[in-house]
């Protein structure tokens, strides 16, 4: 476009012609244009033919001189499509009767093979002694590529524009933003209890905001406007690493300066504060000259930390010593955790079972029993997620590291978040001693039968036995009446003393008879007995008191007890805590 010759400079080479023209004839013209890389034609508007036509219009409209030999020609080449063929006829009609000028005109138009381009157009008349002759000089130029760019640098500013416009509207919403995000910051920092610190680090002054001087318990003319102040309130185990912090992120070490620790109260009391900031500004050589960030007061959220990690220790130490097997896996297989016990049981450690694939090949070589423990587990993996509880046990044999074949007692716990957790209980002893218990159940239920038997028998035995107590009975009844009524009848008849000894004697005797079982059972187990402690044992078992016992033996009381004494003493009953009267009986 720099190359485009200027209308001044056209117009003096029209003039150079029409000289020329004067001098020679129209070939000595176009000698002129007929090397020119400008597209060049010369047109007769009489004829309407095209006089001459050089190698660059030809290379323009990719027609040859032949092809175009008039100016229908011309329009029906270039301008197929009717309406445009219409508008170039007008504009060269026009141009033809001097209506009007063309000076770099654009035009559409199809080349040669149907490629369209731009072409502009410049149309002199060609003037003879200052009179226009028949003949027009007509130049072209392709300005397809200048078109193209000129379209590409209208959509791009039309782009920019909406840019413009769209950045415009942003900067308006982002303004609005701001404003707002200050106020939200302003109501957030309020409600969440948030106290806003500002550090100008050149000169190493720092001011809070009331809340933040609250956290300690201070007013904010108290702390001032130094971090000294602020420093001076850290616990100095805190201070060093706070610093440290700070300082790594002034230097760009880090996005953000965040820390937690310990300010001394008013009070006396050390409270837990996490403080966080970030660098606002920096002059052009980065250095840090403005800081901003906030204080937040969790000392609570520390103190349950803490408590929560000590809960944390106790619980894995209750998960470490715990009696079951514990694994905990997730939702894909993988393996996070097997508690020692687990190791314990199967021999397997973490690095053998990192997901359940590797569990059910290594613990279930039999591929049968191994299909029917994978449906187990997703059945009750299944359950427990949907379910929210622990699954009921469900009992597999499992081979061990070792080669060692065990029974065990599976459960199934769903966590959250896709976790769950399964313990194993190793039931094999159990279950061999339930094996072996049912065995002896059975052993003992044949001698049940054996004994059933001997119970009929001694059933029979114990009836025998009642009856001979019966007879028993009847026979010393019989001798009490036979044998010691009549004389105690006679007794109590007779008033000769000779009598009465004889009759008492007799009765002795017949008394002696009817209680000799009991005393001979006594008197043969336990030999060493003297008769008045035989007399005494009897009246014992016969619920006699010391009192009465000796009234009926004519001994005082205490002689009663010395035999009581020496019977117990003699039976084995000293120092224990034995009814005498009860044990005398049992030896019926």
């Amino acid at each position: 476009m720099d190359n485009k010759p200027g209308y001044e400079e056209l117009e003096k080479k029209i003039a150079l012609l029409e000289a020329q023209l004067s001098q020679f004839n129209i070939q000595a013209v176009w000698d002129t244009y007929a090397l020119s890389s400008i597209p060049t034609l010369i047109r007769n508007v009489t004829t309407g033919c095209i006089v001459h036509y050089n190698s660059a219009m030809e290379k323009l409209t990719g027609y040859t001189h032949e092809e175009m030999p008039d100016i229908r020609s011309w329009l029906d080449n270039l301008y197929p499509a009717p309406e445009d063929w219409k508008a170039a006829e007008d504009m060269v009609k026009k141009v033809i009767r001097g209506d009007i000028k063309i000076r770099e005109y654009e035009f559409k138009m199809s080349q040669k093979g149907g490629r369209n381009i731009y072409a502009e157009f410049s149309v002199y008349n060609i003037y003879y002694n200052g009179r226009p002759t028949e003949l027009q000089v007509v130049k072209g130029m392709d300005v397809t590529a200048r078109k193209h760019a000129e379209e590409a640098l209208k959509k791009a500013n039309e782009a920019l524009n909406l840019l413009n416009q769209e950045l415009d509207q942003r900067v308006r919403n982002r303004t609005r933003d701001l404003e707002e995000s200050k106020n939200r910051l302003k109501l957030a920092l309020e409600g969440a209890n948030e106290g806003m610190w500002v550090i100008d680090v050149v000169e190493g002054d720092m001011r809070f905001t009331e809340y933040s001087a609250a956290m300690p318990g201070y007013a904010l003319d108290e702390l001032g406007c130094s971090e000294e102040k602020w420093d001076r309130l850290m616990h100095p185990d805190d201070l060093v690493h706070v610093q440290q912090a700070l300082r790594d992120h002034i230097e760009g070490k880090t996005s953000c300066y965040e820390a937690e620790y310990r300010v001394k109260t008013k009070s006396g009391q050390w409270k837990w504060i996490l403080g966080h900031g970030r660098v606002t500004r920096r002059d052009q050589n980065g250095i840090a000259l403005q800081i901003i960030g906030t204080h937040v007061d969790i000392d609570r959220r520390k103190n349950a930390e803490l408590e929560l990690r000590k809960s944390e220790k106790m619980f894995r130490s209750l998960v470490e010593h715990d009696p079951f097997g514990l694994a905990v896996m997730n939702k894909d297989g993988a393996v996070h955790y097997i508690n020692p016990k687990f190791t314990e049981i199967f021999c397997y450690d973490l690095k053998d079972i990192r997901d359940l694939t590797s569990w059910f090949e290594h613990a279930y070589p039999d591929h049968a029993h191994r299909q029917k423990a994978i449906d187990s587990w997703k059945e009750n993996a299944a359950r427990a997620e949907e379910n929210n509880e622990e699954t009921a046990s469900v009992i597999f044999y499992v081979r061990c590291k070792n080669g060692e074949e065990k029974i065990i007692s599976f459960r199934t716990v769903y966590l959250a978040e896709g976790n769950y957790l399964v313990t194993y209980e190793d039931i094999t002893e159990r279950i061999r001693a339930n094996e072996i218990l049912k065995k002896r159940e059975k052993e003992l239920e044949i001698k049940s039968e054996n004994l059933e038997e001997v119970n009929t028998a001694l059933r029979v035995l114990l009836k025998r036995r009642n009856e001979d107590k019966s007879e028993m009975e009847e026979k010393v009844m019989f001798n009490i009446r036979d044998l010691v009524v009549p004389y105690l009848d006679k007794l109590e008849r007779t008033r000769s003393a000779d009598l009465q000894k004889s009759y008492i004697g007799i009765l002795r005797s017949n008394l002696d008879d009817v209680i000799s079982p009991f005393a001979r059972r006594l008197s043969a187990r336990f030999m060493n007995f003297t008769p008045r402690e035989i007399q005494v044992a009897n009246l014992i078992k016969e619920d006699k008191g010391n009192k009465e016992i000796a009234e009926l033996l004519y001994v005082s009381e205490s002689s009663v007890e010395f035999h009581r004494h020496n019977i117990r003493k003699k039976l084995g009953l000293l120092n224990k805590k034995v009814n005498l009267q009860t044990y005398l009986q049992s030896l019926e």
